[in-house]
């Protein structure tokens, strides 16, 4: 075996170890802090409602104006209350149906990116980055994998 093979067995390697990695921290559940949606029966947990806090008037959100959120049509419920403590306005959404873990990973991204548009007025990318591409090292292959999922896992 070459050092070519080496090289992609161990990077091969290194990105499922990240994953892997990635979703066990996801679920870290801290005693006495909130629970765990994972500890839900699966059809439960996919249909709590998915939310973030804006830093604007509850009056000022206008979900469906939102392209992040209107991608995602009729499928979702959208709702904007309050924050609790005067911290502006928390938006909220969840599927009408049970959806696959797929899609609640495609309303978090949804979410975070209304978000960001409300409080900055675009989305900021990590990708492509400014300086080049990573090495090919076992370390950079496992940091791509996790840039990749972060926008649906919401970890990053």
């Amino acid at each position: 075996m070459d050092l070519d093979q080496v090289l992609g067995r161990a990077t091969g390697w290194a990105a499922q170890a990240g994953g892997a990695l990635l979703r066990g921290v996801q679920h870290v559940r801290l005693p006495g802090v909130g629970q765990a949606s994972v500890t839900d029966a699966p059809e439960r947990a996919a249909r709590r409602w998915r939310a973030v806090t804006v830093l604007r008037d509850p009056a000022d959100v206008e979900a469906a104006a939102l392209p992040p959120l209107a991608a995602l049509g009729d499928r979702i419920e959208v709702r904007v209350t309050a924050a609790p403590g005067d911290r502006g306005a928390e938006l909220a959404a969840r599927y009408r149906g049970t959806p696959s873990e797929d899609e609640v990973g495609d309303l978090r991204a949804a979410l975070r990116e209304a978000k960001a548009l409300l409080e900055v007025g675009e989305v900021l990318r990590v990708d492509p980055q400014p300086h080049g591409r990573r090495a090919a090292t076992p370390q950079g292959a496992a940091l791509e994998g996790a840039a990749q999922a972060a926008p649906r896992e919401g970890v990053l």
